[in-house]
């Protein structure tokens, strides 16, 4: 096979397994980085032998730095500004004195318990200064924080990772070329991330003017524009000084977020799914070219350094950094558990490696081992352990809220149902005329495509316990369901199932693991029609014996009455109705009835039914 064809399969093989492991960890709920990790080594030489990054020879080191621009940016892009102002008291002490405190003593447990000298200890304690959006994000999905904690984490691992990153190559410079002083290599560090900066808040402002200006012209490649224009910028700075463009990534996405630009949406979904292939792809390569040999030979002195890091180092750093601040003790403690290593970590390390070992310098693969096992140890404990540390701690939010997938009329008419039954509301919908409409009547709305995850945690499904998917889609209904209970954990998702659009039964959903909202099939183009038309009426209705122990699929009422939510318990716990749900002596059930189809009450098992307003 000639070097070119090589070269083909590996590429193809890199981002099918890259893939492969993405389906694995959402099938699974496991951080992505485990099964990247573990096939990575699979079909790397060190087992399989399919995959070689060494055939890539000089472009291997190039490939790395464009792929963690793009995954910067694409952080940068997300950030919230006005979130990251209310906790800068916290951030600022993290990113800058905080990082130094876990560089140095990193570095002295390094030493100790490794007996290696100062300068490889040195160097491991500045690789593992940086956490990483690309674990702390998915993590933080699962795991249902306040958005104070949230925001704080997420905005610490987007500015980390470049601060981190030019630490770690301070240290690398003063090691390799001992002709630099220490003041003059701290200014160059300083230069780089002042140029950086500069040249991303210049090119970010650029290109979010440009995209306004010409926004008609450029629909169909906006998108295609903006990823062209970030490696500009990125390949810029690092023409005007080595080592600067991560920095230039990080804050040209960060004022490109925050600019109110057109399609903003589509350029989100289309950057995240773009920092997913290459977070896959980066990781495949750098996990096949990892020598096992080299996290083998550290043993249980490996294991002990990264357990002070985590358990030792990083308490340290947060109580220290929070000083002064107003978060409580448990949410420090929560905030000391927390500190994933990621990509950034694995790819700088690699970068070093291979150029220790142009060098000379063999040593180089003993710290990349040290720091693929931080990465290791810390994701599986911390992605397998964070919701129950959480919710022993008792930082997990009181998930009080409901999002409802599809404003139409019918939509609405059980949101406000739920607020006057004290349960918060969000509405997602792609119909601007719906969403405007939502607005007016009081709603947390968002305009959007509610397949888009981002788009979910804008409404709030990150602090919310319940999903109800009530769109005339089946599809969309079915879809929207099945991902927030895997990727956000949210076990009370409830499509609608529209009896016109499809005959869909019920063995089908409960194969997705889902329960059908209502307890039956609906038309839901009659049911909005008469929605809209003002044309049902709204009960409340007390469970008696007759009916107690039975599913709200039995209730034997007609098809042209609802039962839409059941109130439990003197708690008055607000639940919607579904297929599978026991009704219980005591309950109250919130029926629509739009064919005086519960005239005779007595008849279908409730003490009594009583008419209310909405």
């Amino acid at each position: 096979m000639s070097g070119a064809d090589s070269l083909l399969w590996m590429t193809v093989i890199a981002i099918t397994s890259g893939i492969v492991a993405q389906l694995i960890s959402a099938f699974m709920g496991i951080p992505s980085i485990v099964p990247l990790f573990v096939i990575g080594i699979a079909i790397g030489p060190e087992v399989l032998g399919i995959l070689n990054p060494e055939l890539l020879g000089g472009g291997f080191e190039t490939i790395i730095k464009l792929c963690v621009a793009i995954i910067l940016f694409e952080a940068g892009l997300n950030l919230d500004k006005s979130e990251i102002k209310k906790h800068q008291k916290v951030i600022l002490p993290l990113i800058t004195y905080g990082g130094l405190i876990t560089m140095f003593l990193g570095a002295f447990f390094a030493r100790v318990i490794m007996d290696i000298s100062w300068e490889k200890a040195f160097l491991f304690g500045s690789l593992v200064i940086v956490t990483g959006p690309t674990v702390i994000h998915p993590l933080l999905r699962r795991v249902k924080v306040g958005s104070r904690l949230k925001n704080i984490l997420e905005s610490e691992g987007v500015f980390i990772d470049p601060i981190g990153a030019m630490v770690a190559i301070f240290v690398f410079e003063l090691i390799v070329q001992e002709s630099l002083s220490f003041l003059h290599s701290f200014f160059l560090v300083f230069f780089r991330l002042a140029i950086g900066t500069v040249v991303g808040v210049i090119g970010g402002f650029l290109i979010g003017k440009i995209v306004k200006r010409w926004s008609l012209l450029m629909e169909e490649i906006a998108d295609l524009f903006v990823l062209a224009s970030a490696l500009g910028i990125y390949a810029l700075s690092e023409a005007l000084i080595a080592e600067s463009g991560l920095m230039a990534a990080v804050a040209s996405g960060a004022i490109l977020g925050n600019m109110d630009i057109p399609e903003e949406d589509t350029l989100r979904k289309f950057k995240g799914k773009l920092s997913v292939l290459v977070i896959s792809l980066l990781f495949i390569l750098l996990s096949a070219n990892l020598e096992l040999k080299h996290v083998s030979i550290l043993g249980w002195n490996g294991v002990l350094v990264v357990l002070a890091l985590l358990f030792i180092v990083r308490p340290i750093e947060v109580f220290i950094s929070t000083i002064g601040s107003d978060l409580h003790f448990r949410e420090k403690v929560f905030l000391s558990y927390i500190c994933p290593r990621g990509i950034v970590a694995a790819s700088v390390s690699s970068i070093f490696a291979i150029q220790l070992e142009r060098r000379g310098m063999t040593w180089g693969d003993e710290i990349q081992g040290l720091v693929f096992l931080t990465i290791g140890i810390s994701v599986l404990i911390q992605g397998l352990t964070a919701n129950g540390v959480a919710r022993i701690l008792g930082v997990l939010t009181e998930s009080r809220r409901v999002v409802i997938v599809g404003a139409n009329a019918f939509g609405r008419l059980v949101g406000k149902l739920l607020k006057k039954n004290g349960r918060e509301v969000g509405l997602i919908d792609t119909n601007e005329n719906l969403v405007r409409i939502a607005y007016v009547e009081g709603f947390d709305v968002v305009e959007g495509n509610s397949l888009d995850p981002d788009n979910l945690e804008k409404v709030g499904i990150t602090e919310a316990d319940t999903l109800l998917a009530v769109t005339t889609s089946n599809k969309v209904n079915l879809l929207v369901s099945k991902l927030v209970k895997d990727d956000f954990g949210i076990k009370a998702a409830f499509p609608v199932l529209n009896m016109i659009e499809s005959n869909m039964g019920k063995e089908t959903i409960a194969k997705l693991g889902l329960d059908i909202a209502f307890g039956k099939p609906l038309n839901m183009y009659e049911i909005n029609h008469k929605v809209a038309h003002k044309e049902y009426r709204v009960f409340e209705c007390y469970v008696e014996d007759g009916l107690a122990g039975r599913k709200i699929e039995d209730i034997p009422v007609p098809q042209d009455v609802i039962a839409v939510l059941l109130i439990r318990g003197k708690l008055k716990d607000t639940l919607i109705c579904r297929s599978n749900l026991s009704i219980e002596k005591g309950d109250k059930i919130v029926f629509v009835d739009l064919a005086n189809g519960l005239s005779l009450t007595e008849k279908l098992g409730f003490k009594e039914c009583n008419q209310i307003t909405v």
